[in-house]
């Protein structure tokens, strides 16, 4: 059964990317009203909004701009149902190579931008004891993986602030939840060496790599209103058995 999220306001970050261009299409064609925000890619930021949904450019690494990109989507929507954390990127190397940067930034973003964004929409939140949080994490956060020292850590820690917020923020009303799609084409997969596709699919019990929409699709299923009473939760929606 197809969700319905007609007259929901979402705003979903990392928009541009393809679990979060994935989440924002899928929502539109729910019914939501949705918002979405992306750093550089101009291009398919033009696409979104052709589809209807508002973009704003930030930066989340920036504490500011999470707080004005929030403010920003409130001022237009008037209130926000659910935001979707999806802003995500990769700096991949061995401890010994990783540099001071590429720590502070996979960290900033994965982790940072995720606290700001969710301490900006809170209170809206609160005052209508209503709302929904969800982060997208990743199984590399359980496991560990060679090489991503600066990413697992992220993940590993947004399950823990997402399942802390659901305790803080369950008696006004909002739900915090964690989706780990699993290994999917996206920008940042296409980076990987062919050897780590190969290995994603050697791991999968169906033998395959997952799909940004079927991810979108259980996320969008999570937003909505029958799947009310459901939080501090980690969905693992990753075929691989490790």
């Amino acid at each position: 059964m197809t969700p319905i999220l007609t007259g929901k306001k979402i705003l979903v970050t990392g928009a541009t990317g393809a679990i979060g261009s994935a989440v924002l299409e899928s929502a539109l064609q729910a019914g939501a009203w949705v918002a979405g925000s992306y750093f550089q890619d101009e291009s398919q930021s033009l696409r979104l909004k052709g589809l209807g949904a508002r973009l704003f450019q930030a930066d989340l690494t920036d504490r500011k701009q999470a707080q004005a990109l929030v403010e920003k989507v409130l001022q237009e929507a008037g209130h926000l149902d659910a935001l979707v954390y999806s802003a995500g990127n990769t700096r991949d190397h061995t401890l010994m190579k990783l540099s001071d940067p590429e720590w502070d930034e996979v960290l900033s973003l994965h982790l940072t931008g995720l606290m700001a964004c969710c301490r900006a929409v809170l209170p809206a939140m609160r005052v209508r004891r209503s709302g929904k949080l969800a982060a997208i994490g990743s199984v590399s956060g359980a496991v560990g993986r060679a090489g991503q020292s600066n990413y697992a850590a992220a993940k590993a820690a947004t399950v823990g602030f997402m399942k802390s917020l659901a305790k803080e923020a369950g008696r006004f009303g909002v739900s915090a939840n964690v989706v780990l799609p699993g290994f999917v084409d996206s920008k940042m997969t296409r980076l990987a060496p062919p050897e780590a596709w190969e290995r994603a699919k050697a791991e999968s019990a169906l033998g395959t790599i997952g799909s940004a929409r079927v991810a979108a699709s259980f996320v969008t299923w999570l937003l909505s209103d029958g799947c009310s009473g459901v939080t501090g939760q980690v969905f693992n929606l990753d075929s691989r058995i490790v």
